[in-house]
């Protein structure tokens, strides 16, 4: 099942709290900075257009008694109309209203308490920028009209605005990467601990470092710090008792041992029939010691830094297979060994338990007439020990479980504690090996792979 998403990211919250509002901010600052620029040009227009008006109204001639009259040549109208992007229509009209020169159905905006009167209106069908200019002569007054299409000043606002966006747009930018690369510089020691976390293994439990932590998590560094304390104690008091149980069974056990073969090779056939059982069951118990006497050791070795040095898997094989020979004749299975030299770099004594638990295993789960095989070699460049063997195999859907503590298999042959597999787990685990388990030959039994992450040692 996959994990749920992120929602609760502390970057993704501080992103959204800075980006949004620096978004808006600098939206309002863009339309702001358009806002003024554009009313700065249109100002700029509106006053060319007044001065068109009064330079219109400086030619009207006004007698007292008479009608206005404009007294423009056609060369000065000509250049009032010139403009390269915009058309320029003029009208002078009396005070009265009635038309004087100019463009006679052009608007005139109303003269009230303003002079000049700016305004919009259409004409022509195209929107157009109106002046209207009342001036006063003899003859009474006169109003000078004039009005432009607004082609320029739309291609200015662009020109603002395009220019607004691009500049405003590179401050956005700007500030988005500086609050990004903050936002990660800030939060970075929560990703150093985050890392540090994925990093340790199962039973790295040393107590984080905090120099050069904010004083914002130490807090938290410290509880995990407690937490990890918490931890160190629990196992050191679980592995004491490991340890001190199996001492403590180790030598009343051998001395009953001792007495039982005894007693079964002085006593009667009846006796010893009887005796058998009790011998068996010792020898269990005293194998479960063991184990976990093993289990407490490699325990320890996986805490302290073991000291590896480089093995050479081909006597530690040989070693397994000599001292294992006589149980495996009594059990009338064959065992055998395919040795390559190979050497890796390791711990002796933990390889040597491993490999015994496993060739232990396979003789229990083999019936009489089966073979055991213990093997050494290089696949793929790396080293690898394997244990195979022609027994009852395991079945797939426990394999995933079979290296637990405790877990034995619902078609084991002989009674057992379940700690030899999860030995050599724990083993595996220390030499950063992988352990796989796949079937044995002809696809009879089971064969169980120990392989390391280096290569060979030269």
């Amino acid at each position: 099942m996959s994990p749920p998403a992120d929602t609760s990211s502390i970057r993704r919250r501080l992103l959204a709290l800075l980006l949004i509002p620096t978004a808006a901010i600098a939206g309002i600052t863009t339309w702001s900075d358009y806002r003024s620029a554009s009313s700065l040009f249109e100002a700029g227009y509106d006053q060319e257009l007044l001065d068109a008006a009064l330079a219109i109204a400086s030619n009207i001639e006004s007698r007292s008694g008479e009608r206005p009259t404009l007294a423009l040549t056609p060369d000065a109208v000509t250049m009032l109309r010139t403009d390269s992007l915009d058309t320029i229509y003029y009208r002078v009209s009396a005070g009265d209203g009635r038309f004087i020169a100019g463009d006679a159905e052009l608007p005139v905006m109303h003269q009230s308490t303003r002079n000049p009167t700016f305004g919009h209106a259409r004409f022509h069908g195209e929107p157009i920028r109106i002046a209207s200019y009342r001036a006063s002569g003899p003859g009474g007054a006169a109003i000078v009209t004039v009005a432009e299409t607004l082609h320029k000043r739309i291609a200015a606002r662009e020109r603002v605005l395009r220019t607004s966006l691009a500049v405003d747009a590179a401050q956005l930018v700007t500030a988005l990467l500086a609050i990004w690369l903050g936002v990660r510089f800030a939060i970075a020691p929560l990703r150093e601990v985050a890392r540090q976390l994925s990093t340790r293994g199962p039973r790295d439990l040393e107590a984080f470092s905090t120099t050069g932590v904010p004083t914002e998590i130490r807090g938290l560094i410290d509880a995990l710090n407690r937490l990890m304390g918490a931890l160190r104690e629990a196992e050191q008091a679980e592995r004491s008792f490991l340890e001190n149980a199996a001492h403590q069974l180790r030598t009343p056990l051998a001395g009953m041992l001792a007495q039982l073969e005894l007693l079964g090779a002085q006593g009667t056939a009846h006796d010893t029939e009887r005796i058998r059982p009790i011998l068996d069951s010792g020898r269990r118990l005293a194998r479960t010691t063991r184990q976990l006497l093993a289990l407490a050791r490699s325990d320890a070795a996986a805490r302290a830094s073991a000291q590896f040095e480089e093995v050479r898997l081909a006597d530690v094989v040989d070693d397994c297979v000599q001292s294992r020979l006589a149980a495996a004749d009594a059990a009338g299975v064959e065992l055998g060994a395919e040795i390559e030299p190979t050497v890796t770099r390791g711990v002796r004594w933990l390889l040597e338990e491993a490999l015994g638990n496993l060739v232990d295993n396979a003789v229990a789960a083999t019936p009489a007439g089966g073979s055991v095989t213990v093997g050494c070699g290089t696949s793929g460049g790396r080293v690898f020990l394997e244990v195979s063997d022609t027994g009852s195999g395991i079945p797939p859907h426990e394999r995933p479980r079979i290296f637990e503590r405790f877990y034995r298999a619902s078609n084991a042959r002989s009674p057992g504690s379940g700690l030899g597999l999860a030995i050599v787990a724990e083993i595996a685990s220390l030499h950063a090996a992988e352990l796989t388990l796949i079937d044995g030959p002809e696809d009879q039994g089971t064969a169980v792979r120990f392989t390391f992450a280096g290569r060979q040692s030269k």
